[in-house]
């Protein structure tokens, strides 16, 4: 009896702690959000969709998305919530489809609000499955697995981009180095066709971008006699494949095609110095360009985002004072599209920047 006494009581006391916990976090005033346009269409089309991540590190842990025409979402992440809510939630998709992306052989791309899935269980099929965010019906398709592909040994598929009715996807034999395979799946015909990417068997390959039958890809090929590498990059039309030269660095994340795709973009973000490389994919020739943006570091770290995405520069950056200053900038004509202010009235110093949503 005493057991069982003692056991209510401290359900009673726990109740009551998670009580006062909540009652007390809900009064805890939150971010008040504006959004001041200083140049640009917040509706143009390569922003509307743009949304600041911004995450309350403060007792209320509240993540905000804010668009840059002012409409602001939130979810607060507390007790209550924390303990009831699923770990599997992937946007609303449909059941089936949240346990086929968990399985152990199947990587995903989300692009255009669309969630892409795929895999090869055995090497001899490939399944694909793709989801429209806010639809019930999953798109389920399963192909022989292509001729040079059933030669890897443990393959990774990895989903990199859809262009119009195009997927485009590598292969990987994630055990042992081997060729980097590409593939362009026409998902109305539902045909697979091989891209010609092939340098050597031993390179490891990463795709910068793609454009029509255009493939602008480096490979990181080890050094004989080191523990050393070097990149190399490489352009394939579908039918050659020319080595280029003249650029010192790039990278995956912050390297990609102009929207025409006859140029290639090298961003590169420091403390100081925002700048960007142009780089005519015809003549060989590079322009260098540089664009003044302040950074503000302080107890709580730094705030800064840039991506480059279908030829645009993105960035944003807190400047202080609970402003976010957000730029979308045209690499190739140094224009600003559109730059805005996204401001906290309480200017609170626990709102930090997580990122820009692009999609």
């Amino acid at each position: 009896m005493r057991k069982f006494n003692f056991v209510l009581i401290l359900a009673v006391v726990s109740f009551l702690t998670i009580g006062v916990y909540t009652i007390f976090i809900q009064s805890i005033d939150e971010s008040d959000f504006t959004v001041e346009t200083v140049k640009g269409d917040p509706t143009q089309p390569a922003v509307r969709s743009v949304q600041a991540e911004l995450y309350d590190q403060g007792l209320k842990k509240v993540d905000y998305n804010v668009g840059l025409d002012g409409r602001v979402e939130k979810t607060t992440d507390n007790l209550i919530s924390g303990l009831f809510e699923s770990p599997y939630n992937e946007n609303g998709a449909p059941a089936d489809f949240r346990r086929f992306m968990r399985s152990d052989y199947v990587s995903t791309l989300e692009q255009e609000c669309t969630s892409y899935a795929m895999g090869t269980p055995d090497n001899n099929k490939w399944e694909l499955q793709y989801w429209e965010n806010g639809k019930q019906r999953v798109v389920k398709k399963i192909f022989p697995a292509p001729a040079e592909a059933r030669k890897l040994g443990e393959t990774q598929l990895y989903p990199y981009k859809q262009i119009g009715n195009s997927l485009y996807v590598l292969a990987e034999d994630y055990q042992i180095d081997s060729e980097t395979l590409l593939y362009k799946i026409d998902l109305k015909g539902d045909t697979i066709q091989k891209i010609n990417l092939s340098v050597t068997s031993k390179d490891e390959v990463s795709l910068l971008g793609i454009h029509d039958e255009t493939v602008v890809y480096y490979t990181t090929e080890s050094i004989e006699g080191s523990d050393e590498t070097e990149e190399k990059l490489y352009l394939s039309d579908g039918e050659k494949i020319q080595r280029l030269k003249g650029l010192k660095s790039f990278s995956t994340e912050q390297t990609g095609l102009s929207a025409d795709g006859t140029k290639l973009i090298v961003v590169e973000r420091e403390m100081k110095d925002f700048n960007w490389t142009v780089y005519d994919l015809a003549s060989k020739k590079s322009e260098k360009h540089k664009l003044d943006i302040p950074l503000v570091t302080d107890e709580f770290g730094l705030d800064e985002f840039t991506e480059l995405k279908d030829g645009l520069i993105y960035t944003a950056n807190r400047t202080g004072n609970g402003v976010i200053n957000v730029l979308v900038i045209d690499p190739i004509s140094k224009r600003v599209l559109y730059e805005g202010n996204i401001k906290d009235k309480l200017k609170r110093k626990e709102t930090s920047l997580n990122s820009l949503i692009l999609d």
